[in-house]
Parts: C-alpha cells; sequence; structure tokens
C-alpha cells in the first residue's frame, strides 16, 4: 500500500487556512496542510501582504522588497503609480529585476507610465532613465521608440547591459549609428553588440564591413558566435563574403576563433582551405551549433584519419559529433565512454535518430552507457538493464521519458516498499506510476501521491493523466484548501467541466501560475486554454457588456490568447497600441489572432494602412501577418522597402525559434490560397507592371524574403555564384513546392555536373532537393552505410518509386537482405522504411525492430496498410513485445505510429488505460476505414482532448452520427459541441458536489 501521508511530506504546516465545515464536503480527518514552503508559499504570502496592506509607503515597500520577485502581475497593476516613481522603490526594483519574469516587469513599467510627475518619454532626465533601468525594455513599445538620439546616446554603454527585442534594438543602433555621423569614428566602439540590430544599408554607409578586425565587425562577429544574429541574414551573408575574401595566411588562429559563429555560411570548402594548425587550434573552441552537419562530418573524417586518437584528445573532437558516420563511430568509442556526458550532452539534441540509435549499440553494455544517454534508450534495451542501472534510478535529475518510468516503475518500484520515503525517492519515475495503483490509494494517500506527481518538472504521460482525472470525477469533493494545497499544475490539467466550477480566487491561481509560467499553458490543449481563458475572464466578474480594457488584458496576461471570438470583439482596440510588444510575445489561437487583426485596424487603433507610417510597421512586428490580405495589400508600396520587409520576417522567425513559439501550435492546417507572407513580398517579387520582367532575386533578396516567395522560373534564372551561396537556406526550406525544388536542383546540376555516383557529402548538401531526383539518379547514389541512408530517411514527401529505389539501392550496394538490417540501419530508414516490400519486410528481425519502435513510431510513415499490419505483426511477436493484449501503456507510447497496424479485434478490444496511450499520430493514422470500425462511440467517446483533435478529416468522413457525436464530445471533453464562441451549447455532465459549491467561496473569502 502506498503511504504518502502528511507525516511524510516535506512541507510544514503553518495552521489551516480555513477548512470548510464538517458536513459541507469536507473530509474532517485529513489535516492537509497549506503551501507554506519554497516559491509557492513566498507568492501566497506576497499576495496576502499587498492586499492587506492596501497603502503601501516608499519605506514599507522596500521593507518588503524580497518579495517582488513573487507579486502577481495583478497586483502590480494596483500599486499606486506615485510609489513607483521613488527612487528608493526604483531602487529596490533595480536589485530583484533579475529575478523578475519579463510579466512582472512590463507590469512595473506600464503603472510607473501612469505616474502623474513623469510628463512625456522625450522629456525624461539621463538619471531617471538610468533608475529604471532594468524596466526600459518592457515599456511599451510606442513609448520606447519616442526615445530621442540624445537620450539613446546618452545611456551610452548601458545599453549593452539590456536584452532588447528588435525594433527597440533597430531604433537605439540607428540613433546611435546616426549620432555618430557627426561624432567620428568612436562611436563604432560605442556601439558594441547593438551594431547586430543594424542592416546591411545602414553598416555599409557607416563604412563598416570592410575590415574583420575592425570595432563593429568584431561586435558582429561576437554576436555570430553567441547565435543572436540571425544566420540565413543579409548581414550573416555580408560578414561571411568579407571573411571570404580575407587572406587565410593572415589569419592567425586566435583570430579564426572569433570568426566561428560564421562558419556554418561559409561551407565545407571553407574549412578544406584551412591548414592543419588552423584546425587543431579551432577544434577545441567550436560548439556543436556552430558547425552544420556537412562541416561536422569532414572535420570528424579529418581528425580521425590524420590522427589516432587518444583519450586525451577526445576533447576536440565533441563538437563534430553531429557528423558521426559509420565509419568515425569505431574511432571514437573509447574516448567517449572516459569524457562521457561531458563531451555527449552538448551534441545530444544535434544527432539525428540514426547516430543515436548507432551510439546505443555501440555502448550495449550497462555500464557502457553515459548516463545522458539513458533517457534515449529503448524499452527493449531498458528491460534487461533495470536492475543494472539501480544507481541511475535514484538520479532525481535524469529525465526519463514517459514510457521508460513507466517501465521502470513496473519492473523495479513495484518490487519495493512504496512508501512515501521510496516514491519521492524515485524522483521522475513516480510519473510512471500505474493507473491500477493510483486507484487502489486511500483518500490521504491519492492526495499525496497527486501532490507528488504534480511537483514533477516533466508532465505525465497520457494515460497517467487521463486516468487522474477520471479518479477525481469519480472520488469525493475536494475542499479549499486540498486544492490550493494540490497546486495550479493539477487545477490546469482538472477536467475542462471542473476547471469551469472553480471559484474565482482559485481561478486567479490559476492565472498568476499561467502568467509566470506560460509554457505550462502551452503544454495543455486547445480545449483547456480555452476553458481556463474563459474561467480567468469570469472570475475578474466584469458587469455585462464591457469593454475589456487594458488592465483587464493584463490580468489575463498569455491567456488573452485563447479568449473566444466574442469575447476579443469586447477588447477596446486603442488598449492594444501599448501591449503590441506583449502581444508578439504571446501564443494566439487562430480565432483570436483573427479578431484582434480586425480590432488593430479600427479608427481607435491604427486606422486604415494608407495612412500608416514606418513606425507603425516597426510596431506591428509580427502581428503584420493576423491582418486581412486585402489590408495587407493596402500598405502603401514605399513603406515595404528589401529591409522593412526583412525586419517583419525576423520578427516571426524570431517567435517561432523561441521557446514559447516552438510550443504554440498553430491550430488548423495551411489554407491553399496565398499567405499574409506572400502577399507582403508580392511588391518585391513580382513584375513592375503589366508585361514587365519578374526580377531575378540575389542571395541577399532571397535572404531578406523567404525562398518560397520566388516563382521556379526566377530560382532557376539565378546567377549560380548567388545561388551557391544561398543553397543552404534553400534545401532546408520545408514549403518550398516541388517545382521551385526542381528548378534549384537543375541550377546545382550545372554547379556539380552529373549527378551519378554523388558522394554522401553531396547528397547531406542537397536536402530537399534528393527527393525530386528521378529512380536512375537514385540508384546510382553511393550509400555505403547508415551515415549515407540516414540523410535520405529523414526526409518526406517520396513516392512509393523512389523509395523502392532508394531501398534496393542501399541492400545492394551493402550486399545485404532485409533480415540484415540491425538497429542503426532500421532507424537510418525512417521513411523509407516503407520502400521495402511486404515480402522483405516480413524478413526483418523482429527483436532488432522493437528496439527502433520509438524512433520510427514517432513518423508518420506513407507505408499501405498492410505494410503498416506486417510492422506491427512483427512487435506483437514473442521475440518483440508480445500479444498486444498483454502490452502496457508504455509500449503503445514505444511504438507510437506502429501501432496504427495492430489488428481491427486488438484495437477495438483495448481497455481504457491502453486506449489513452495511443499517441494523437497513432490514431491518425489508423486508415480510416478501419478506423470506422474499431471505434465505436464508448471508445470514442473516452478520447482525450488531445486524440479526438488528431482525427483526420478522411477518418470523420467514415463514422456514423453516433461515433461523430462521440468524438465530439471528446474532442470538447465531455460536454457537448461548441459554438462560434467557444462556449458550450450544453450543461456539462458532471459538476462538483452541491456541498462543494457551498463550501468553496466562503473559504476563499
Amino acid at each position: 500500500m502506498l503511504s504518502w501521508g502528511p507525516a511524510g511530506r516535506p512541507w510544514a504546516c503553518a495552521g489551516r487556512l480555513g477548512l470548510c465545515p464538517a458536513g459541507a464536503g469536507a473530509h474532517t480527518a485529513l489535516q492537509v496542510p497549506s503551501p507554506v514552503s519554497g516559491e509557492e508559499a513566498l507568492q501566497s504570502l506576497a499576495m496576502l501582504l499587498l492586499r492587506r496592506l492596501p497603502h503601501l509607503t516608499p519605506e514599507l515597500f522596500v521593507s518588503l522588497s524580497q518579495f517582488i520577485p513573487f507579486m502577481a502581475v495583478s497586483d502590480i497593476a494596483r500599486l499606486p503609480p506615485a510609489l513607483l516613481a521613488n527612487e528608493s522603490v526604483l531602487a529596490a526594483l533595480r536589485t530583484h529585476s533579475a529575478r523578475l519574469v519579463p510579466g512582472q516587469k512590463a507590469a512595473f513599467a506600464r503603472r510607473l507610465l501612469q505616474a502623474p510627475s513623469l510628463g512625456a518619454v522625450p522629456t525624461w532626465p539621463l538619471g531617471f532613465l538610468r533608475s529604471i533601468l532594468p524596466l526600459l525594455p518592457h515599456l511599451p513599445l510606442p513609448c520606447f521608440l519616442q526615445l530621442t538620439p540624445q537620450q539613446v546616446w546618452g545611456l551610452g554603454d548601458a545599453w549593452q547591459l539590456l536584452r532588447l527585442g528588435l525594433a527597440q534594438g533597430r531604433h537605439v543602433a540607428s540613433s546611435l549609428a546616426n549620432w555618430s555621423r557627426a561624432a567620428g569614428p568612436e562611436p563604432g566602439n560605442r556601439l558594441g553588440t547593438l551594431a547586430c540590430f543594424l542592416s546591411p544599408e545602414e553598416l555599409q554607409d557607416l563604412a563598416w564591413l570592410r575590415d574583420p578586425r575592425g570595432a563593429v565587425e568584431q561586435s558582429l562577429l561576437a554576436c555570430a558566435a553567441a547565435g543572436t544574429l540571425r544566420q540565413h541574414g543579409r548581414v550573416m551573408l555580408a560578414l561571411a563574403e568579407l571573411l571570404r575574401s580575407t587572406s587565410l595566411a593572415t589569419v592567425s588562429p586566435r583570430e579564426l576563433l572569433a570568426w566561428r559563429g560564421v562558419l556554418p555560411e561559409m561551407g565545407v570548402g571553407f574549412l578544406e582551405r584551412l591548414s592543419a594548425a588552423q584546425l587543431n587550434a579551432l577544434l577545441p573552441q567550436l560548439r556543436p551549433t556552430q558547425l552544420t552537419r556537412a562541416q561536422a562530418s569532414f572535420l570528424l573524417t579529418w581528425a580521425v584519419w590524420r590522427d589516432n586518437v587518444s583519450v586525451g584528445e577526445a576533447a576536440r573532437l565533441c563538437p563534430l559529433l553531429p557528423g558521426l558516420g559509420a565509419a568515425s563511430l569505431a574511432a571514437v568509442l573509447a574516448p567517449l565512454q572516459v569524457q562521457g556526458c561531458a563531451c555527449l550532452g552538448p551534441a545530444l539534441p544535434l544527432l539525428s535518430a540514426a547516430q543515436t540509435a548507432s551510439l546505443l549499440q555501440a555502448l550495449q553494455r550497462p555500464d557502457g552507457w553515459p548516463r545522458c544517454l539513458l533517457p534515449l534508450l529503448p524499452l527493449q534495451l531498458l528491460r534487461p538493464s533495470a536492475q543494472a542501472l539501480w544507481g541511475a534510478l535514484w538520479d532525481l535529475n535524469l529525465s526519463w521519458s514517459p514510457q521508460q518510468a513507466q517501465l521502470l516503475w513496473r519492473e523495479v518500484g513495484a518490487g519495493t516498499n512504496r512508501s512515501h520515503h521510496t516514491a519521492g525517492a524515485l524522483g521522475s519515475l513516480v510519473v510512471g506510476m500505474s493507473c491500477t495503483a493510483l486507484q487502489e490509494l486511500g483518500r490521504e494517500d491519492f492526495l499525496g501521491a497527486l501532490r507528488t506527481l504534480y511537483t514533477q518538472p516533466r508532465s505525465l504521460p497520457a494515460s497517467l493523466r487521463r486516468c487522474v482525472q477520471e479518479e477525481v470525477l469519480r472520488r469525493p469533493a475536494l475542499s479549499r484548501e486540498e486544492l490550493v494545497w494540490l497546486g495550479p499544475r493539477f487545477l490546469m490539467e482538472l477536467p475542462a467541466k471542473l476547471v469551469e466550477m472553480l471559484p474565482d480566487a482559485v481561478m486567479r491561481l490559476v492565472l498568476d501560475h499561467a502568467t509566470r509560467q506560460p509554457r505550462s499553458l502551452l503544454a495543455l490543449p486547445a480545449t483547456r486554454r480555452a476553458v481556463l481563458a474563459r474561467g480567468a475572464l469570469r472570475s475578474l466578474r466584469l458587469p455585462a457588456g464591457t469593454e475589456l480594457s487594458g488592465e483587464v488584458l493584463d490580468q489575463l496576461g498569455p491567456l488573452v490568447g485563447f479568449l473566444g471570438r466574442e469575447s476579443v470583439a469586447h477588447v477596446q482596440p486603442e488598449s492594444l497600441l501599448p501591449r503590441l510588444g506583449d502581444l508578439q510575445d504571446t501564443c494566439l489561437d487562430v480565432e483570436v489572432a483573427t479578431q484582434l487583426g480586425q480590432l488593430l485596424l479600427s479608427e481607435r487603433a491604427l486606422g486604415a494602412p494608407p495612412s500608416w507610417s514606418l513606425p507603425t510597421l516597426q510596431q506591428l512586428g509580427r502581428l503584420i501577418f493576423l491582418l486581412p490580405l486585402e489590408s495587407l495589400r493596402a500598405i502603401p508600396g514605399d513603406l515595404l522597402s528589401r529591409d522593412m520587409v526583412e525586419q517583419l520576417l525576423q520578427s516571426q522567425w524570431d517567435w517561432e525559434q523561441s521557446e514559447l513559439g516552438r510550443l504554440c501550435h498553430p491550430p488548423g492546417t495551411l489554407s491553399e490560397g496565398p499567405s499574409p507572407q506572400d502577399v507582403l513580398m508580392a511588391p518585391l517579387v513580382a513584375a513592375a507592371g503589366p508585361g514587365g520582367q519578374a526580377p531575378v532575386p540575389s542571395c541577399a533578396d532571397i535572404r531578406a524574403t523567404f525562398p518560397a516567395a520566388w516563382s521556379a522560373a526566377q530560382l532557376a534564372a539565378m546567377a549560380p555564384p548567388q545561388l551557391e551561396d544561398c543553397l543552404g537556406l534553400l534545401v532546408q526550406d520545408p514549403v518550398l513546392r516541388p517545382n521551385q525544388l526542381r528548378a534549384v536542383l537543375d541550377q546545382v546540376r550545372q554547379l556539380w555536373g552529373s549527378s551519378r555516383a554523388l558522394e554522401p557529402t553531396q547528397t547531406l548538401r542537397l536536402g530537399r532537393l534528393v527527393t525530386q531526383l528521378g529512380e536512375p539518379e537514385l540508384q546510382e547514389l553511393l550509400l555505403p552505410d547508415w551515415g549515407a541512408l540516414s540523410v535520405l530517411g529523414e526526409l518526406d514527401g517520396w513516392s512509393p518509386e523512389q523509395m523502392r529505389a532508394v531501398v534496393s539501392t542501399f541492400l545492394r550496394q551493402r550486399g545485404a537482405s532485409a533480415r540484415d538490417l540491425g538497429l542503426p540501419e532500421l532507424v537510418a530508414l525512417g521513411h523509407l522504411l516503407c520502400g521495402l516490400p511486404v515480402a522483405e519486410l516480413w524478413g526483418l528481425d523482429s527483436w532488432e525492430l522493437s528496439k527502433a519502435a520509438p524512433f520510427l513510431g514517432s513518423l508518420s510513415l506513407r507505408c499501405t496498410e498492410q505494410q503498416v499490419e506486417v510492422l506491427a505483426a512483427h512487435l506483437t511477436s514473442s521475440a518483440a513485445f508480445g500479444p498486444a493484449d498483454t502490452w502496457g501503456p508504455e509500449i503503445f507510447a514505444e511504438v507510437g505510429t506502429l501501432a496504427a497496424g495492430l489488428p481491427d479485434i486488438v484495437l477495438s478490444a483495448l481497455v481504457p488505460e491502453q486506449l489513452w496511450a495511443l499517441t494523437p499520430r497513432a490514431i491518425a493514422a489508423v486508415p480510416a476505414p478501419k478506423f470506422a470500425v474499431v471505434f465505436g462511440p464508448a471508445q470514442l467517446r473516452t478520447l482525450s482532448s488531445a486524440q479526438a483533435a488528431a482525427v483526420t478529416l478522411g477518418q470523420r468522413q467514415w463514422l456514423g452520427s453516433a461515433q461523430r457525436r462521440a468524438l465530439a464530445s471528446a474532442q470538447c471533453e465531455g460536454e457537448a459541441a461548441q459554438d462560434g464562441q467557444g462556449r458550450s451549447r450544453a450543461r456539462p455532465q458532471y459538476v462538483f458536489p452541491l456541498p462543494l459549491l457551498l463550501c468553496l467561496p466562503r473559504c476563499l473569502l
């Protein structure tokens, strides 16, 4: 029996905050402590103090300044503006600014602006600007852009301490550059890294980008080395051209180190020109991110075959691991085993699936795997090693995958005395708890288990998360103190029907957590985000029909992005202008984005595009792509210079590359019509007039826009040297159409000659262009090992004929059959696995395929239904995972999309915990007719909202009316289908029991 009682919790109890009275839904035998330790306690205490002390004096605020990092945005917004203008208060803010999140800094900056004594931004004295230095980047963008050149110049080197956004950096850098025209050459030193915000035209006008040893050029090189200079931007191109023109004989090894951030632009040819002494000096100083895979492969091959690599030399090979291939693998194993994760760790995120699999295979001994590789182990390698890895199981910093945690809990945890001490020591393995184990817990242990689960840094496995939701619905109601103690992460994952019933004060805890940790919000399915947004808005208790002011938007924080269309329509248009910078850093649901685009065009906001000026575009940034296409076409053409277009595109690129941007998955699919980017690019890429000739792009033009903006004919007309300079960018563009890819490929053929017998390094450089090679050309490729094959297997978009040609070429050159394919080869095949005919698929080794399952199961394979069924048959054999009816949820998660090939009778008989473990991609991979047969209304109703959202249009078309209703209910987490405003048209099926509803509001007073 598990025991997570209060006595075993590390949190002390400082008295109850007011339990519900007996008989009102409270469990009187359970004394649940409040969260009185750590960050949660300090946040709660800060909130309590600020609300109990409404009349703060500067002296009192300073005495409480240790609570500044824990203040909620809603409480900051209520501070007296005059208080924040006090010198001692500003000094306290500067002291604690490093611990503030951007949302808190923006709230302080907006509140400070309301101080009546401040006056207009251009009148602020330098002393005051220095006193608010940490808040300057968080001023509303229109206010920041009002800073005068004199103010910018007066702050001097202080700008180097701040992290500025694109529009802010451009404003400051341009102000300094323009001021420098009258001040001589010295400002080049003062610009520092701010020079990285300037355009090539601005740099060249100031006679920079001429000497790689110059102050500004050194600053640009520093930005490139730090990764803050856009990799495929025009400044990077200009910098690369400058370095290529420099005589390498005059460049010392020390100088060469400063160039390392530009190396990806220089290509393999530049490395071939370096001397052995220069290469030897460069290698130990490189980071894996500072090389392309082709460059890493070249350098690793050079280092391995030039020298007999010893253990002491391993460190210089570590940055080159993304170039690992079959030929270099054996040479680096011994050094890797000595250096371990210090060597592997930085390179691991950049390794391909085949490279990772080859390392796992080569180091296949329990004592041979460095700890950073353990979370990547397939279950079939982990299972026999579980006992041997006993020491690693207690490493609380080791991030096991969800399915690994489930397996280890089953293999190791189930055989231990699972007291609260053992469970706490298991660290991240606790998320592997089975649903059955959770269901068997008594109330006190159940609550303790939930607290332990939701304090883990990793999210719960999908099956366990759904199990928790079902158990919360099934068990007696939770009291207010229990809800608060379980924490906001738990509250955010409550079933949607229960979230809508949370009292206002509890909802505000969720709102504050989402503001501090927006990534936790973006990890939730779209339905849950919308429910939380509605609940947060409801908790503010605004009168019906009230316009949503800027203060309301500030309190809602990132939840603004998921309000319903009807709610967004009530936003005051003028309140958006001071918050354009915040909105650029916010994930926006597609309906919210569309509605905000309309509001920005209101006369109360930006007005009609024909009246816009350059600062308008600078303030909009990536938000310009929210506007209707007809509005984009109305923007004055003289504003859309190549530099301005590049700024707007870079704003979007910066967002997509940010942590939140990567988590923000826009709903829906790309439309068939023109995109906003296409419309914005039209003046630059189209012919000047009727009958005119379309411009031929240079590499700089491609970088200022994006490759897909140019037609196949324009790409085909590029000068060969220009195309060569942009080849790395062109072959990576995921949206280039086949005819554009073919146009670029034809150009490359002219540059390289015949495509026959392409070397692996050339194939690597071709990227997506390889998918346009014909079958005869594919049969001539040199594919000597898994390394060369993996370059092709990572690519999607092959035709069945192409896949067969590549696979047959590989097997022929290896003199092998399908049965000879091991873990590295199977993983290297990737998408090309579907190129094996059914008869040859039957010949695969089931054990090897089961080891490759987590890699192959993460792909959306273009196999036929019969091919997928053969793969599933291998996985259910005794040599692999055994019969599917014995699989735990960890195996369904492990095999991913390969589960779509399981027989109809197996899929239709899945128990809930197995069904919940099917990945959304696996759901989408089930053929439509089969999907309609195996999943009846009862099963469809139990799907999670993420699983239900993954059902494809083709699958839906095969469903009956009852199945469609069940699917809609699952997507809305048990509610009826949503209306246009994202609201349910029916009452929730489940609500909190009446005693709880009576208890919670009283307890939260």
